[in-house]
């Protein structure tokens, strides 16, 4: 496991989950707290962090830490 990996951790300390929690459990489906409250607040948590803007497109795709890494890559962030 990359422990460099800035958008897991971000991940991670945004849900406050145990350090240990993989990539592949990064999701909408199992993460309890990531509701559309959340979604909204992540969102905003990314957009400031790694300096972009996502269109209402792209959030409805981005309820996994693959699918958001993906979007990032896409916009050129480097990770």
């Amino acid at each position: 496991m990359n422990e460099n990996d800035s958008l897991r951790q971000l991940l991670i300390d945004f849900f406050e989950l145990p350090v240990a929690t993989s990539r592949e459990d990064l999701t909408q489906k199992t993460v309890a707290e990531w509701d559309s409250l959340a979604m909204v607040q992540l969102i905003a948590e990314l957009q400031s962090t790694y300096k972009v803007q996502f269109g209402v497109d792209e959030i409805e795709h981005l309820g996994s830490y693959g699918e958001i890494r993906a979007a990032l890559l896409r916009k050129e962030v480097p990770l």
